[in-house]
């Protein structure tokens, strides 16, 4: 056989290369996400500066493999070598940690310069020391978001996570408001472990070495052998071999609860003296340092014992502290102020309102019967009472699924919309709109249901809904019942979204082209404070309607101060402040001044937490300062009032003479 010419033999190699060619395409096919995550080299990528402190850096960084953006610590460049450890510490002891409150840990490693990172949550916020100080500053937008009970809330969040961190042997030893991040939606995190401590652990781990090192990002400052935050450290962590335990944590926990309370640190000054007054206990309680605030007596006790100097005069535990402010927010007195007889009793009054108030006012209706001169009182408290269990009996049938029509034995449309109307009066929009639709329901076409349904959504400015039924519903051609139409139809186009609010000027437009209708101007003014954030604003809608409840009122003056709480209004011409239910609830006064004023009745505003009372020169009726229970002080004229009236005053009224 003859050889074969080598320039003639098959070349086999290409068969092999198009083959493992053919393997990488079908992987790609097959499996597109394994492909990719495999081919991925560098995982976190897009580094973006964050924040740097002490000796540690925070990157956002985007993680190719979970296709997500994290938050990245590490060392600066030119951190020590001694530092790397302590930095995966940390890690390794907030990994520990498995808590909605406590900030999560994802990955620890160490990158191509040998250097140590972890990355952690990203989350959109602000630190609670951030907050804090907008509060001081005066923002509004943060003031009306973040009022003392949603602080307190926050308060109790920091608690539950310490509370469970202990719970595993595991100390903080760094709490203050700047470890703290609080999200945009309620989150609330508990931050920089870097000074904690483990005390005890099976596994053997010696995190105690991270005792060697401060917080690589906090803003500590060492004084010798002291580690922590002047302000808000303990006393034994001032001493060189002070014991720190759970007690620790609790006394910084009082220090952030100082500050939410009084919207400052503790102790001020310079590190040194800040650090001597902790060590003497020379602390300011809250009520002395920031008196403009008026802080509960309650919350001041509490503070000031979880920061006792001795650690045994402390609470046992964080879960006794936050029992404590738990206690306040519902209402009940804190252990710490060893609260008397008189303030259970107006605790127990803030708890039960409605059933007090029924008391009260059944009380009052006894005494009318009594007396030809409080006969006008007795007659408005009957009707009120009247009309609000109306509504409280109409609208639990409607919760039970039953017949409200036929189980209260209305006969009549009428009655229906008078019912729809009384639960507006009482600010119960939703349970107004069941009700109406449950009664067109049962008769889809009566006029007077869907009337009464178009001016349900004109009230709550959804002007679009109210025409469909004001179109279908009953005519009326007296006025203002044809301008309600009218004008539904016309804001309509002004307002393309529906869903939602007039803007105050828009507002205010719409009240002065009702004037006169002012039952129905009240329930629109009072639904509208529900959804406007800015108290100013409210303000302004509020003035307009006293305006057109007060015609001859041209002369007055009209003065509100939102972060002192106070409002001054008055002038001849002013006659009263409410019609049918008082509108100020929205600007939250606690001092009232209607001197100068022609208001004769206070009966509406006697619900709320008015603490200051002006009524110089106004023809004020004085049993109805008795109904107003938080009033503190109360300025009149001289012989504005007899002595006997002045007398049926609460003990803890201060009355004031001024001419």
């Amino acid at each position: 056989m003859d050889e074969l010419d080598p320039s003639s033999k098959t070349d086999f190699s290409s068969f092999y290369d198009v083959a493992e060619n053919q393997d990488q395409i079908d992987e790609q096919v097959i499996s597109p996400s394994l492909h990719a995550v495999g081919s991925i080299r560098e995982r976190y990528q897009s580094a973006e500066f964050i924040a740097s402190g002490g000796m540690k850096q925070v990157f956002k960084v985007y993680d190719a493999r979970c296709k997500r953006y994290v938050a990245m610590a590490t060392l600066h460049d030119d951190a020590p070598l001694e530092l790397c450890d302590p930095l995966i510490h940390e890690a390794w002891l907030t990994g520990l940690l498995d808590h909605p409150n406590i900030m999560t840990i994802h990955d620890v490693g160490v990158d191509s310069n040998d250097r140590p990172f972890f990355t952690m949550d990203l989350k959109a916020g602000d630190s609670l020391n951030g907050l804090i100080e907008k509060l001081h500053a005066g923002d509004v937008e943060v003031q009306c978001r973040y009022p003392l009970e949603t602080l307190l809330q926050v308060f109790v969040k920091i608690c539950d996570a310490i509370a469970y961190a202990h719970s595993i042997g595991v100390l903080h030893l760094d709490l203050k408001p700047a470890n703290i991040q609080v999200g945009h939606f309620g989150e609330v995190l508990v931050c920089d472990w870097g000074l904690g401590r483990v005390l005890r652990r099976e596994d053997g781990i010696e995190f105690e070495r991270l005792l060697l090192n401060s917080d690589l990002l906090s803003s500590n400052t060492l004084f010798g052998e002291v580690r922590g935050t002047p302000g808000y450290m303990a006393p034994e962590q001032i001493e060189k071999d002070g014991l720190r335990d759970k007690q620790t944590d609790i006394y910084q926990l009082g220090c952030i609860l100082y500050s939410l309370l009084t919207l400052q640190a503790p102790v001020s000054g310079s590190p040194k003296e800040a650090i001597e007054q902790t060590r003497r206990g020379e602390i300011i309680s809250p009520r002395k340092r920031s008196p403009q605030r008026e802080i509960p007596a309650s919350l001041d006790a509490v503070s000031m014992k979880a920061m006792e100097v001795k650690p045994a005069d402390r609470y046992e535990s964080v879960e006794l502290l936050s029992e404590e402010v738990r206690r306040y927010l519902t209402g009940f007195a804190t252990r710490a102020e060893q609260a008397g007889v008189l303030t259970q009793l107006k605790l127990l009054y803030k708890r039960n309102q409605r059933f007090c108030t029924t008391v009260l006012c059944s009380a009052l209706l006894l005494l009318a019967g009594a007396a030809w001169s409080y006969w006008t009182m007795a007659e408005k408290e009957r009707l009120a009472t009247s009309a609000r269990l109306d509504a409280e009996q109409t609208l639990a049938l409607y919760e039970a699924g039953k017949d409200e029509v036929e189980m209260l034995s209305i006969q009549n449309a009428e009655s229906v919309e008078k019912a729809a109307v009384q639960m507006h009066v009482a600010g119960n929009e939703v349970s107004s709109e069941q009700l109406l639709l449950t009664a067109l329901q049962a008769e889809p076409g009566n006029s007077v249901y869907l009337r009464a349904m178009g001016e349900h959504y004109f009230i709550m400015q959804r002007f679009k809904e109210a025409t469909k039924y004001l179109d279908r519903g009953e005519k009326r051609t007296e006025w203002p019942d044809q301008l309600v139409s009218d004008l539904a139809h016309e804001y309509a186009e002004r307002k393309p979204n529906d869903n939602q609010k007039l803007t105050t000027q828009q507002l205010i437009e719409l009240l002065q082209a009702i004037q006169g209708f002012n039952g129905f101007e009240a329930m629109i003014v009072l639904n509208d404070q529900r959804d406007r954030v800015d108290p100013y604003q409210r303000a302004e809608i509020i003035k307009e309607h006293l305006r057109s409840i007060n015609p001859n009122w041209n002369d007055g003056w009209f003065e509100y101060d939102f972060a002192g709480g106070r409002l001054r209004v008055g002038g001849k011409g002013l006659e009263r402040l409410s019609e049918s239910r008082s509108v100020l609830a929205g600007l939250h006064p606690r001092t009232l001044d209607i001197s100068g004023s022609d208001v004769t009745s206070l009966w509406q505003e006697s619900g709320y937490g008015l603490e200051t009372l002006d009524v110089r020169g106004c023809p004020v009726e004085s049993v109805v300062l008795q109904r107003f229970l938080h009033l503190k002080t109360l300025i009149i004229q001289p012989g504005q009032f007899t002595e006997e009236e002045l007398s049926s005053l609460p003990d803890w009224v201060t009355v004031i003479e001024k001419p």
